[in-house]
């Protein structure tokens, strides 16, 4: 659902206005994400656009987007030499895991995946980034599709009103394992993964749960993780508790027919969201939330194998 692109600093700060239109192609409601690449990323965009000689009043104005568009501009684990320049860096990472395309200056590589700014538009196939897209319903194709939001997070909120982890109850352990092993491989960064479920009679007690699904996850969970489970009630006159998400402190996804693994031949809808939008929706799972009621203790299992009721 998300394209990770390089972006070389000398190509976006060559000018106010290539900087000015090539920023706001990019958030996770936009299905593009900036690489941190290098981890000082912003600093070389400054520094190239002062070295362009871009006057102080414009100066201030990309420091000030540069801030406020953070969340589009994500580290995601690459390796960068700094004995060499940009353009050799970037072809060497995207010979060994490749970006969507490599944003350059005119010329600066020969690289099939290089894109002048002036390339950078809706019709162009490497730009193009579709918010909406049908994805099969298997644990890989799952995890693929929220790899990249899920890297970029620090938080995640999974909400989906059927998830369960008792056997015979769909195949929610499958993507999730997925996701996990790929998160590990990409990023040695822990994260918090909290799941949102609804109240239902033939729910299991915290206890009961904590027992069962904790031999069901365990060794699934990378170092440092964890896992959160809670059950909510809807409150009488408010909001349904039927739609589901996968939320992050940088944007989320809405997901037609849920997170679980089915045949293979089944797809679910997911749809990236306005990042405003999705922080509202986290909202409902906070702790202070009146949207919906939470029901007893929540557990958390973490990657030694234990887990907790809290």
């Amino acid at each position: 659902m998300l394209s990770e692109y390089a972006v070389e600093p000398a190509a976006i700060g060559a000018d106010w206005n290539t900087f000015r239109y090539l920023i706001e192609k990019f958030g996770s409601d936009k299905g593009r994400l900036i690489s941190r690449f290098p981890n000082k990323w912003e600093k070389k965009v400054i520094e190239s656009a002062k070295a362009a000689g871009i006057p102080d009043v414009r100066m201030a104005s990309i420091i000030d987007r540069l801030h406020r568009t953070k969340h589009a501009i994500v580290d995601f684990n690459r390796t960068y030499n700094h004995d060499a320049d940009w353009i050799a860096n970037a072809v060497r990472e995207h010979g060994i895991r490749a970006f969507r395309a490599i944003i350059c200056r005119e010329g600066a590589t020969g690289s099939a995946q290089a894109l002048a700014p002036s390339d950078c538009s809706e019709d162009h196939p490497l730009f193009n980034a579709p918010i909406s897209r049908d994805i099969p319903r298997s644990a890989a194709d799952i995890s693929g599709a929220l790899l990249l939001l899920a890297l970029a997070a620090r938080e995640i909120d999974i909400v989906d009103p059927f998830f369960d982890l008792r056997a015979g109850v769909g195949d929610y352990i499958g993507p999730l394992a997925s996701l996990f092993g790929k998160l590990a491989r990409a990023s040695s960064n822990p994260k918090v993964i909290r799941v949102h479920f609804r109240s239902h009679p033939s729910r299991p007690p915290a206890e009961i749960l904590a027992r069962d699904a904790g031999a069901r996850v365990n060794g699934i969970l990378p170092p440092g993780y964890r896992l959160e489970l809670y059950e909510w009630s809807e409150i009488a006159g408010g909001e349904d508790f039927h739609d589901r998400f996968f939320l992050a402190d940088v944007g989320g996804l809405m997901i037609g027919a849920g997170l679980s693994a089915e045949a293979s031949a089944q797809t679910a809808t997911f749809t990236l969201l306005d990042i405003t939008h999705a922080q509202r929706l986290r909202g409902r799972f906070a702790s202070t939330s009146t949207v919906y009621a939470r029901v007893g203790r929540a557990v958390r299992f973490n990657a030694n194998g234990s887990s907790e009721i809290f």
